[in-house]
């Protein structure tokens, strides 16, 4: 084989496994970077899956869930509400509920 040829399949060999290593490393660490900044957000929403799994209560009214999750405006609580698992219902007096779906299965008909 020539010389040429053989020097140019190492350096392509090279650069492949120095781009695929390099990007395995920029993708753990966007990862890492990504998860640390969205802590606050998976910490709610644990939190929300917590408070409306409480056998007492299937559901948990928006502003008791609001009480115990602070520093998010309203729909921003209810998007992690939803991300968390949970529906919307409304009492007979109108007041917002929210429940997980695995929960309330029977109220979703």
């Amino acid at each position: 084989m020539d010389s040429n040829v053989s020097a140019a399949l190492i350096a392509g060999g090279t650069a492949l496994v120095v781009s695929v290593v390099g990007g395995m490393i920029s993708w753990r660490l966007e990862r890492g970077r990504l998860r640390e900044e969205l802590r606050t957000e998976f910490m709610a929403e644990e939190t929300i899956s917590e408070l409306l799994l409480h056998q007492r209560w299937p559901l948990r009214s928006f502003a008791k869930i609001k009480h115990h999750i602070g520093g998010f405006a309203d729909d921003e609580l209810r998007q992690l509400l939803v991300r968390a698992g949970a529906v919307r219902f409304k009492d007979d007096n109108g007041e917002e509920m929210w429940g997980l779906r695995v929960r309330n299965q029977d109220r979703l008909n």
